[in-house]
């Protein structure tokens, strides 16, 4: 009930505002089913495919006015059928809450929890395909002057409101970073943009209450994009202190080239490396496996979620090699086919002589979407994987079974009230 009653305390105090500057009330119902016999590992002979419908529900307030911005984002996100009918279980969150004031003409100040999204989703993402989404709490400055665009960011994470000591080791979040902070310069000439994205996180050392190591994440984005021809590259490097003390010496490279062939028809072909650690040198005391932070984990390195994280691939590293097909007949319609061809970067195995084969796989991806009208949208799709042996002792499950994974889902996304 608590939550019920700060929903509608916002949404009055936010219907009061309206009469003075722009209001306007969002919402978005997305109801998922999924099909799964072989989603982000191999099946065998003791399991047997899974079935779900899970939702997002949310109801979105923003305000804004010559200097000022708000934004208030409640959802809830629940599997059908996670709860004892005619029960009634608290399940609404807070999933944004912040303030934008505009201090000079070029010059903004943002606090609050929000979404970090830049680049194409690879290092900072909202999750869009995850139920839950993502966010950060956080001051975000942002500074924009003709074709310069300025932001920095800092986070301090707390589990206590406590008098000493900055303990954040509680076990429930000991994944969560205590400090976050990041720089984004990005520059736009003509065609061209120039950006270059660092980012320094800091984790708290097991079982102390206030050694934090840092991470660095650093590295240029380039793209160019016309009405026919689209390149984007990035390479990031990644060192500091890992969460255990060691020393960090990682990199991520990306290239892609996508061509739009004749009107409805766009080609689109690259490449993605995450460095690993080569487990056939043993005098290695360094962490060389690439993590990719806060980004998408859907939106890469195929749909069914294979590789999302280092130890996906027992922290040797990930080669993804891809090639993709979208295809719009229409303003409505639009229908997508992606090929993977994932194997290892390094070496996994005790000598070079006896380490594994390196190619893990393929993956292919099918995606269809359809706009049923402007606040309605149809989504489907179906995707399968071709393991080798290799995929087997990296993953578990067994080559003998196919695993296949697919989806549907509908997107409403309706203004309920806009004042201006």
């Amino acid at each position: 009930m608590k939550t019920k009653s700060t929903l509608f305390l916002i949404l009055f105090t936010l219907l009061v505002l309206k009469g003075f500057s722009q209001f306007s009330l969002d919402a978005e119902i997305r109801p998922r089913f999924e099909f799964r016999d072989g989603y982000k590992t191999l099946p065998d002979s003791t399991s047997s495919y899974a079935a779900q419908v899970s939702q997002r529900s949310r109801i979105i307030a923003n305000y804004k006015s010559d200097k000022l911005q708000v934004r208030f984002s409640l959802q809830d996100v629940r599997l059908w059928g996670d709860e004892k009918l005619k029960t009634d279980i608290a399940g609404t969150a807070l999933y944004e809450a912040w303030v934008e004031l505009k201090l000079f003409d070029s010059f903004s100040l943002k606090v609050g929890k929000q979404e970090f999204i830049y680049d194409n989703l690879r290092l900072f993402s909202n999750s869009p395909w995850n139920q839950v989404g993502s966010t950060h709490n956080a001051l975000l400055l942002k500074f924009k002057y003709n074709t310069w665009t300025i932001h920095f960011a800092a986070a301090f994470n707390q589990i206590l409101d406590t008098n000493f000591t900055t303990n954040y080791s509680k076990t429930d979040i000991k994944d969560n970073y205590k400090t976050l902070n990041f720089l984004w310069i990005s520059k736009q000439i003509k065609a061209f943009n120039i950006s270059a994205l660092a980012i320094a996180d800091g984790y708290q050392k097991a079982k102390t209450t206030n050694t934090t190591y840092l991470r660095y994440t650093a590295g240029p984005i380039f793209t160019f994009i016309n009405q026919k021809l689209d390149i984007e590259a990035r390479g990031f490097y990644q060192g500091g202190k890992s969460q255990a003390g060691k020393n960090i010496n990682a990199w991520f490279a990306n290239a892609d080239f996508s061509y739009k062939v004749f009107n409805p028809l766009t080609v689109k072909i690259g490449g993605e490396v995450w460095s690993g650690y080569n487990y056939t040198d043993s005098t290695s005391k360094e962490v060389n496996s690439f993590d990719i932070l806060y980004g998408s984990t859907h939106r890469f390195n195929g749909t069914m979620d294979y590789f999302t994280k280092p130890a996906d691939t027992k922290n040797a590293g990930l080669v993804d090699i891809y090639l993709g097909l979208t295809y719009k007949p229409g303003k409505k319609s639009t229908f997508k086919l992606d090929y993977h061809y994932f194997s290892l970067e390094n070496n996994y195995g005790k000598k070079k002589a006896t380490a594994l084969d390196k190619y893990l796989g393929s993956e292919v991806d099918l995606a269809a979407k359809y706009a049923v009208s402007k606040d309605v949208s149809l989504e489907m799709g179906y995707s399968c994987m071709f393991a080798t042996k290799s995929m087997e002792k990296i993953k578990g499950g067994s080559t003998k079974y196919f695993p296949d994974w697919a989806f549907v889902m509908l997107t409403v996304k309706p203004t309920l009230f806009t004042s201006k």
